[in-house]
C-alpha cells in the first residue's frame, strides 16, 4: 500500500509539478487515441472479413462433401449403368438419396457384371452419409452444376445469349432467402429460374421467357435439347467467382442436363456433393473433424473428401489473404502501441529527475530498492490502464456512431467513402472481442515494460549522494 500512495501522489497533478502534470496528461492521451485507432480500425476490418466470408459461404456452405475416385470406381456407383431400374444411366448423389434401391440390380435381366468390376458394397454410402450428418443434427443437403446455353427473349427478339452454370436451387440453404432480392411465382407449366442481379442491370427483367439449350446424345448424333424457363427473381451471387454467371434452376434441372453431358468446372469445384450447414463458421474446423470421425466409423470415409471453406478452390486463396492481413494489422498495432508507450518512459525519467530528493529520503527511512522500483512500475501500469479504458470507451462511442462519421466523410469526399460493392451499404460497427482483448492484454504489459527503465533507474539512486548534494 505504501507504493501505491506514492504512486497516487506522483500521478496527480500539481502547481509545483505542471511539466510533468502536462507529459502525463499528453501521455495518456496519445496512449487513449492509439487505443482507439486500433479498437475501431481491427474491429472494423474483423466486421469486413465476417461479411465477405459469409458471402463467400452464403451461395455453398461452410463444408462441402464430396465423392472421391473411389466412390466412382465403386460398385455403388456403376451398377447403375447396367440396370434397367436405373435405366442404364448413372446416378447423382440426390438420385442415390432419394432410390427406394441401394442395388439395382435384378441378376434375371440385366447383363452379367464384368469380371473386373468392383466387389459389391456392404453399405449405402448415400443414405449412410446423410443418416451420419442428420445424427449430428446437421442440415445437409446436395447439390449439382451443370451448364447450358442461357436465351433470354421479350416480345420476339432475343435478348440475351450467353453460357451459363446451373446450381441446383439450395432450399434448405439458411442464408437462401436473403439472397433473393426479387422473385415472383411462376405457374406450373413453367420452369422457373434465378438470375444473378446483374442480369438485371442488363435490362432483364421478372418474366422475361427463355430456353436452356444442351446437347444430349441420340442413336445417331448429339442433338440440342431445349427447356423453356421463366426468369422468376434475381439474387446476389456474393463473391464467388463464377457468381455472376450462375443461374439458380430446380433440381430436375440440373440432373436431366447432367445425364445428358458431364460439366467441366471452371474454378475446380465438384459438380455433384454435399453442402453442410450450421451456425457458427469458426466451429467448421471442429464439425470437419466430427464428420470425418462418424464417416470412419461408418466405413464410407474412402468415398468421401471433406473440406471446409478455407479450403473451397474460389476461397481458399482469399483466406490465406485474410489471415496474413490480420496478422499484419496485429503487427502494426502492437508497434504503434509500443511507441506510444514509450511516453511513459520520458514522462517517468522526467518525474525520477524531478523526485531524486524525495527517493532519497524515502531510501534512507528503509525503502527497499524493490519498493522504489514499484512506485515506478505501479505508475506505468497505472498510465496504461487509465489510456486504456479511455480509449476503449472512445472506440465504443466512435462504433455506435461509425455510419454518422461514415457520412460525414462521404459528404467531404462528394462520393461513397467505402464502396458498397465491397464493404456493403453499412460497415460493421460490432466491437471485436479478438481486439479488445489484445488492447486489454497489450497496453498493460508495455506500459508495464516502458516503466521498468524508469524504476530502475529509480532504484539505483544513492541516498548519500543526492541529500549530500542537497
Amino acid at each position: 500500500m505504501f507504493e501505491l500512495s506514492v504512486a497516487y501522489k506522483y500521478l496527480i497533478p500539481r502547481k509545483k509539478s505542471l511539466s510533468t502534470a502536462l507529459i502525463s496528461l499528453m501521455s495518456v492521451f496519445v496512449i487513449s487515441l492509439v487505443v482507439w485507432l486500433v479498437l475501431v480500425f481491427l474491429s472494423v476490418t474483423t466486421g469486413i472479413e465476417k461479411n465477405w466470408l459469409t458471402k463467400l459461404t452464403s451461395l455453398h456452405a461452410p463444408i462441402r462433401i464430396s465423392p472421391t475416385e473411389e466412390y466412382h470406381q465403386s460398385y455403388y456407383y456403376q451398377i447403375d449403368g447396367l440396370s434397367a431400374a436405373s435405366h442404364y444411366s448413372l446416378k447423382t448423389i440426390g438420385e442415390k438419396a432419394e432410390s427406394n434401391l441401394s442395388d439395382p440390380y435384378a441378376i434375371d435381366f440385366d447383363a452379367e457384371i464384368p469380371a473386373h468390376w468392383p466387389k459389391k458394397d456392404q453399405v449405402d454410402p448415400v443414405k449412410t452419409a446423410f443418416e451420419e450428418l442428420d445424427a449430428l443434427g446437421l442440415t445437409s443437403q446436395d447439390y449439382e452444376i451443370s451448364s447450358a446455353l442461357l436465351r433470354l427473349n421479350r416480345g420476339g427478339g432475343t435478348i440475351l445469349s450467353q453460357m451459363a452454370y446451373l446450381l441446383s436451387e439450395p432450399s434448405k440453404n439458411p442464408s437462401f432467402p436473403s439472397l433473393v432480392l426479387e422473385s415472383t411465382q411462376t405457374k406450373s407449366s413453367e420452369t422457373p429460374i434465378l438470375l444473378p442481379k446483374n442480369y438485371k442491370d442488363s435490362g432483364v427483367k421478372i418474366g422475361d421467357f427463355g430456353t436452356l439449350n444442351y446437347a444430349a446424345p441420340t442413336a445417331a448424333s448429339y442433338q440440342e435439347q431445349r427447356i423453356p424457363i421463366r426468369v422468376s427473381g434475381f439474387y446476389d451471387p456474393g463473391l464467388v467467382s463464377v457468381g455472376n454467371k450462375c443461374v439458380i434452376v430446380p433440381n430436375q434441372i440440373t440432373r436431366t442436363i447432367q445425364a445428358a453431358n458431364k460439366t467441366f468446372s471452371p474454378d475446380g469445384t465438384p459438380t455433384n456433393g454435399i453442402f453442410v450447414w450450421f451456425n457458427d463458421l469458426t466451429d467448421a474446423p471442429a464439425v470437419k473433424e466430427k464428420i470425418a470421425k462418424r464417416f470412419e466409423k461408418a466405413g464410407i470415409s474412402k468415398y468421401w473428401k471433406i473440406d471446409t471453406y478455407r479450403d473451397f478452390e474460389f476461397s481458399k486463396d482469399l483466406m490465406l489473404q485474410f489471415q496474413s492481413d490480420r496478422t499484419l494489422f496485429l503487427l502494426i498495432a502492437a508497434i504503434i502501441l509500443l511507441v506510444a508507450c514509450c511516453n511513459i518512459i520520458s514522462l517517468l525519467v522526467l518525474l525520477v529527475n524531478d523526485k531524486k530528493k524525495e527517493i532519497a529520503i524515502l531510501q534512507s527511512m528503509g525503502a527497499s530498492f524493490k519498493s522504489i522500483a514499484a512506485i515506478f512500475g505501479v505508475c506505468g501500469i497505472a498510465m496504461g490502464a487509465l489510456s486504456c479504458l479511455i480509449g476503449v470507451g472512445l472506440a465504443i462511442f466512435t462504433l455506435n456512431h461509425l455510419d454518422s462519421l461514415v457520412h460525414f466523410l462521404s459528404a467531404i469526399q462528394g462520393h461513397n467513402a467505402f464502396n458498397p460493392a465491397f464493404f456493403g451499404q453499412t460497415l460493421p460497427n460490432e466491437l471485436s472481442t479478438q481486439a479488445l482483448l489484445f488492447v486489454l492484454i497489450a497496453t498493460p504489459i508495455l506500459s508495464l515494460a516502458a516503466g521498468l527503465i524508469p524504476a530502475i533507474k529509480a532504484s539505483r539512486i544513492r541516498p548519500s549522494t543526492v541529500l549530500r548534494s542537497e
